[in-house]
């Protein structure tokens, strides 16, 4: 949607915004080096200081390298995890380029802040047991059916809701670990946040953009982005293994509108001396809907066409992602990864699925903090989908491609370029293009 020029005042402080994210960033170059390459002095500094050294003011290479912007919080923080509380506060800004028409552009302003809690409770007597909660808060513009694209470009904007300014807790869950190889969860889950793979996943805030990689629309019909239910986890070496899952098909209300299985395995394999993994998803539902029933993955034009409520929903897909360079100390490093699935197509809009792509952390000299990613997705639109709005609407599978390059400016201060290509699943539609830039800060 484009942004509102009438209003003057909304205008100017977007534009002191983008000046201040301008300097941010230029402040950010400026300092480069600071961030990532401790000097041999001041390393030697760190391990050869005494308690009574920390009394000293804090310097601005000190503050640049640390991880969030106000540290200890005056010694809040390190209260706190010696209680079993550990708190992560972020504020991410978006500042995108789409397309409002054929042949017009307009500038689109959003932003969300993310409060994310974890709580020990083996500090309190109850052995293995955690609880865990996630509070966002989004505002601002994104650009919905901009262009006339099937699957949203900025996923962090979607959730809670697409539009306005609205908060809500998206997941408060506990969890209980037996041993080191089991663990068992229940509560209100944030199905975006789970959705973690070492090159896609994060959200939309800290890798890609896209949904398309943030979250697979191939789930539209069987895994809301929240959810109540239940998951079992088989933990190996320190990995998920082998998950299986009932929960909530929609958020209409408590199994107001069926539930999902979901059942996965994740395998590491050893083809070569670097990490990589091999997975199978399926999920299973008793949604009653139809291919039409709008939902936050993909932008569906509205349509008044009758259409017969089907029930049950499946998915089924395969992953895999391979490091090319690893770096054991630092337990970092980039590779490729992809995907393929496919669905019932009725209820489900989508019936195949996939992306392909590579990523990880920067291979420039000095800039390892820095992360990248080059992706290519296709969606296929389901043939019953197409077949209803064919007198409206003439329907073809969506492709797109993204690429983004993460500048980490200090340890708290990270600053993304993100451009996407996307040929709408409308026939006749031009490729469109998309730019945005993204400031994510940690406090």
């Amino acid at each position: 949607m484009p942004v509102n020029t009438t209003n003057d005042r909304r205008h100017q402080w977007r534009m002191i915004q983008i000046g201040f994210s301008v300097v941010t960033v230029i402040a950010g170059f400026v300092m480069p080096v600071f961030a990532q390459t401790p000097s041999r002095t001041s390393v030697a500094a760190n391990v050869t200081q005494q308690p009574v050294v920390q009394s000293q003011p804090l310097t601005v290479r000190d503050w640049v390298n640390r991880p969030e912007m106000f540290g200890d919080w005056g010694g809040v923080r390190t209260s706190l995890a010696d209680r079993g509380f550990n708190a992560q506060v972020s504020w991410t800004q978006f500042f995108q380029s789409a397309p409002s028409s054929e042949n017009t552009r307009a500038w689109d302003y959003g932003g969300k802040l993310d409060f994310k809690m974890t709580q020990d409770l083996s500090k309190q007597g109850w052995e293995g047991v955690s609880a865990t909660s996630h509070v966002e808060f989004r505002y601002g513009d994104v650009p919905l059916l901009a262009g006339g694209t099937l699957v949203p470009t900025t996923s962090a904007l979607l959730f809670p809701e697409n539009e306005g300014a609205n908060a809500k807790v998206s997941s408060f869950y506990l969890s209980k670990k037996f041993g080191s190889s089991t663990l068992l969860e229940a509560g209100r889950f944030n199905t975006v946040d789970r959705y973690a793979k070492p090159f896609t996943g994060g959200e939309g805030l800290d890798k890609f953009g896209n949904l398309a990689f943030v979250m697979p629309p191939l789930y539209a019909r069987t895994i809301p982005p929240v959810t109540e239910g239940v998951f079992f986890t088989a933990i190996k070496d320190l990995e998920p293994f082998v998950t299986v899952g009932l929960f909530e098909s929609t958020d209409d209300g408590f199994f107001k509108n069926g539930a999902t299985f979901l059942a996965s395995v994740s395998v590491p394999h050893h083809l070569f001396p670097t990490p990589g993994h091999i997975g199978v998803t399926t999920t299973a539902g008793s949604i009653v809907a139809n291919s039409l029933d709008q939902d936050p993955y993909v932008l569906l034009p509205p349509s008044d066409v009758p259409l017969v409520q089907e029930s049950n929903a499946w998915t089924l897909d395969f992953t895999f992602d391979q490091y090319l360079w690893w770096d054991p100390v630092a337990k970092q490093g980039f590779g490729v990864f992809g995907m393929v699935g496919g669905s019932d197509a009725n209820p489900s809009p989508i019936d195949v699925f996939g992306h392909f792509g590579v990523g990880g952390n920067s291979p420039i000299h000095r800039r390892s903090q820095d992360t990248f990613g080059a992706g290519y997705y296709f969606t296929g639109v389901s043939e019953t989908l197409q077949d209803t709005l064919d007198p409206l609407i003439r329907l073809r599978s969506e492709n797109g491609f993204e690429g983004y390059y993460n500048v980490a400016v200090t340890g708290w201060s990270k600053v993304t370029a993100n451009i996407q290509f996307i040929d709408p699943f409308a026939v006749g539609s031009k490729t469109r293009s998309f730019f945005a830039v993204r400031w994510k800060l940690i406090f």
